[in-house]
């Protein structure tokens, strides 16, 4: 069985260790100071001597092994087993800044934690709530914050399950036997085999970052250490850009926005009149002719409306997208289908009226439907 370094101290970086199995999935070491993926944690990653393991995790039977990058060492080798350490620390700060929120969510709303995953981006805590205010995650952020400058300390304990069970923990103890409890000092217990900081002061800062259903119930979403910081840089940075685009003081971008979008929307407006009157007048200038084939100016459902009013007139219309429209018998739709086949026609319609889009060169695309409807 592999001697678990990583309850001793979390913050040990290097040791010796040898391989005493090989696998197909990895190496089994007799020593290791690398955490195998659990509780939502990612396997950590580093080296065994020039070996490069690229995740850790725990077989059927439970021993740690280590997945190796390529080639694998020989049972016996001894070699120096070195953690990525960046990687192990980023991890280490959102599953103790986890511990914090849920411990606050519990104690001071009654929220339970249901699961919990350590993400690149951002860690998650899934609540046993279906519906939670806003002002309570954000009430959450600040008084987690403000956990994190009183650097609460954090550590952890294997006591007995009779020992443990007396704690009356926020969340109910899974294992059998002996119990490793992790505590943030005045704030929270809880049975947790993982590994954690000193302090709550190594978080850094915390954001609360958005909030999802899932299962019936609200997962949270938060950003904690560098990714709190970056969050927080770049959401001023937007602001600033924002600011000085609408020239409008920070405090005035939402209403700067509304404004542009209601004229936006105007403009829309106005503009979809503009084609529609233009596809008046196209449609005016073909009047007359028992076959009216040409590319328009405007997008063709301009002519929706227009189309309506052509009686028995065949019509074919094609923008500058390749999208058309046809007013015509469902015979002729056929023979356009079949006929157009190199220039990829999709589309469909009923009664008079049938819409779509070919590919190619426009102008031969009005030759050949010229060409087509005229011999039929």
């Amino acid at each position: 069985m592999t001697e678990k370094l990583y309850y001793g101290n979390g913050y040990l970086k290097e040791t010796e260790a040898e391989v005493i199995a090989v696998s197909d999935r990895g190496i089994i070491l007799d020593r290791t100071i690398f955490y195998p993926e659990g509780g939502g944690q990612p396997g950590d990653r580093g080296w065994f001597g020039s070996f490069k393991i690229i995740d850790t995790q725990k077989d059927s039977d439970g021993e740690i092994v280590h997945v190796i990058e390529g080639g694998k060492p020989v049972l016996g080798e001894k070699s120096r087993l070195s953690l990525d350490w960046e990687h192990r620390l980023f991890y280490m700060k959102e599953h103790s800044a986890q511990h914090l929120v849920s411990s606050l969510l519990f104690s001071r709303y009654g929220i339970g934690t249901v699961a919990v995953h350590q993400g690149e981006a951002f860690f998650t805590i899934e609540t046993d709530s279906g519906e939670i205010d806003e002002s309570v995650l954000l009430a959450t952020e600040d008084e987690a914050n403000a956990a994190i400058r009183e650097n609460h300390r954090i550590w952890q304990e294997e006591m007995s399950h009779e020992a443990a069970e007396k704690l009356n923990m926020r969340r109910s103890i899974k294992v059998e036997g002996n119990v490793k409890v992790v505590f943030i000092e005045g704030l929270d217990a809880v049975a947790c085999g993982g590994v954690h900081l000193r302090s709550t002061g190594e978080i850094g800062e915390l954001q609360y970052y958005g909030s999802e259903k899932i299962r019936g119930h609200v997962r949270t979403m938060w950003k904690c250490s560098s990714l709190s910081v970056d969050y927080r840089r770049e959401n001023r940075r937007i602001v600033n850009a924002s600011s000085s685009l609408l020239s409008a003081e920070p405090e005035m971008i939402l209403s700067s926005i509304e404004r542009l979008l209601r004229e936006n929307s105007d403009n829309r407006r106005m503009l979809r009149e503009a084609e529609r009157k233009v596809a008046c007048l196209e449609l005016a200038a073909e009047n007359g002719k028992e076959l009216a084939v040409f590319r328009t100016s405007v997008p063709v459902t301009a002519f929706e409306d227009a189309f309506s009013t052509l009686g028995e007139n065949r019509v074919f219309i094609i923008d500058d997208g390749g999208r058309f429209m046809f007013h015509g018998t469902e015979e002729e739709f056929r023979i356009l289908k079949a006929g157009l086949s190199p220039y990829s026609l999709r589309g469909g319609g009923r009664g008079m009226f049938f819409r779509g889009s070919v590919s190619g060169d426009i102008d031969s695309v009005l030759g050949e439907v010229r060409s087509l409807l005229n011999d039929k």
